[in-house]
């Protein structure tokens, strides 16, 4: 979900990334309102998430020559300023638990996910923004490879092959790959991030060896079609393709940086997917607040085709006036 720091954009990349996070914000909205059919796969967005994450953190830092204290500071510059104000309106807008709000937002604001058990039986890693549980996985992921980013090929290569029959494995007894947000499946997420991350990183090394490219719009069809898919008994094998091959192959084939209006589109899908992903929940809520306060009952479907447009254009506005002002600024320092 990060913005490639050096070189080349990926345009198309870029551009999915919107599509992506487009698809998360309609699949939680359908969660949230008992509408579980609506973008019933949006939450394999995620695994393209991570394995966009190998791509371009290959891409930007396989070959530069920075420290680990360095990569991790431009890392936490792209990250923590909409994690932070997440963490702080998530702490104003939480109804439940109030008591234990301090706690969660220091642990929010320090990005340390509540895995142990407490009285409140409260279970998401992260309280004041749920879905930060990516985001602190794919940190942890980054750190760790950074040391590892020169691993010869036949290392990386044997690490997929040793994680392709446990991923088999975890989405056949989970009947899919819906994990992560909370505690109880905290352990398995580790291994759907590497797992993913460690196919976009990858894609990366096999790219200057194959031509393959596709069109940016038929690729966000595709993406837009697999999220949309409803589940089926074989559910688990749908999303074990998708992590482990469709998705490797639609970043390699995303590698074109399409001209005129198309490109435009996926400049601006781009910009937006990060704050959209880290402020939909948020937006949503504070939505609700409002519908409430003047009287709305339930969730009907008008109230969903207000709240998104408005979830959108919130997410520009943070990310205009305030995400990329302070990156400007912090990375002055």
């Amino acid at each position: 979900m990060q913005a490639y720091e050096t070189g080349r954009r990926y345009e198309t990349l870029d551009g999915l990334r919107g599509v992506a996070a487009v698809g998360v914000m309609l699949y939680h909205i359908g969660s949230w309102t008992g509408r579980p059919w609506v973008v019933a796969h949006g939450y394999l967005a995620v695994d393209f998430f991570f394995c966009l994450s190998g791509f371009v953190l290959a891409h930007a830092y396989g070959r530069r020559e920075i420290g680990w204290l360095g990569f991790m500071r431009q890392r936490l510059v792209r990250l923590w300023p909409l994690i932070a104000v997440t963490m702080l309106a998530g702490a104003t807008v939480i109804i439940q638990h109030r008591e234990h709000v301090p706690g969660w937002l220091g642990l929010g604001l320090l990005m340390i996910p509540r895995v142990w058990v407490d009285d409140t039986g409260f279970s998401p890693l992260f309280p004041l923004n749920p879905p930060a549980w990516s985001l602190f996985f794919e940190l942890v992921v980054g750190a760790a490879w950074f040391p590892l980013r020169r691993l010869g090929v036949m290392g990386h290569v044997l690490m997929v092959v040793l994680l392709i029959p446990v991923m088999a494995y975890v989405a056949h007894g989970m009947g899919g790959v819906l994990t992560g947000w909370d505690r109880g499946t905290f352990v398995i997420s580790f291994l759907r991030t590497i797992f993913a991350f460690l196919l976009g990183w990858g894609c990366y090394r096999v790219q200057p060896f194959t031509s393959l490219a596709v069109p940016a719009w038929v690729l966000a069809l595709v993406l837009a079609v697999i999220m949309c898919v409803p589940w089926t008994p074989l559910n688990w094998l749908f999303d074990f393709a998708c992590v482990s091959l469709v998705f490797p192959l639609m970043v390699l084939a995303g590698r074109q940086d399409p001209e005129g209006l198309q490109g435009a589109l996926c400049r601006v899908s781009g910009a937006i997917s990060y704050p959209l992903y880290v402020l939909h929940w948020l937006g949503w809520e504070l939505m609700l607040r409002l519908f409430r306060a003047i009287g709305g009952k339930g969730y009907p479907l008008g109230f969903a085709a207000v709240a998104i447009p408005v979830i959108l254009a919130f997410a520009w506005a943070v990310l205009k006036y305030y995400d990329e002002p302070v990156r400007r600024r912090l990375r002055r320092l």
